[in-house]
């Protein structure tokens, strides 16, 4: 806990700031895609596309506006969005084994799921900002 208090306080708000609203955006595009597929395909394959939605959104958003001073490590925007997607995978394991921790060890307390979701979320966000910052895009000015 204290190596990622260190970090965060390491880092700008402007880009801790634009990364979470990049989250939220992520987060009701995933909803929206899942509940829209859901009938078709089911719970488990609607998330396929709707994670795979998601995370293109959360890289535009990312690009431009979280990192938009930051030079990308690639010299392709199709190798960076490849490298995006398969660091937000890494993110999203933290984000499922924190949610399926804190439900085993909390499910009695109100609003469990809604609690659990909220601390897998940040644990997810906290190791894809530090991957995205340190393997995708590179300081280019004091930003």
């Amino acid at each position: 806990m204290k190596l990622a208090t260190k970090i965060l306080a390491k880092l700008p708000i402007r880009q801790l700031f634009f990364f979470g609203l990049s989250g939220v955006i992520g987060y009701l595009v995933d909803a929206s895609i899942t509940t829209a597929l859901k009938p078709s395909l089911g719970v488990y394959i609607a998330r396929i596309p709707a994670f795979i939605a998601a995370a293109t959104v959360t890289w535009l958003v990312n690009r431009n506006l979280t990192f938009g001073a930051h030079t990308s490590r690639h010299s392709s925007l199709t190798k960076e969005y490849a490298h995006y997607l398969s660091l937000m995978l890494i993110g999203m394991t933290v984000n499922y084994a924190a949610y399926a921790i804190s439900i085993s060890l909390f499910p009695n307390i109100p609003h469990a799921l809604l609690i659990c979701v909220a601390v897998g979320s940040l644990a997810g966000m906290i190791v894809n900002f530090v991957t995205s910052k340190r393997y995708i895009y590179r300081q280019t000015n004091a930003s």
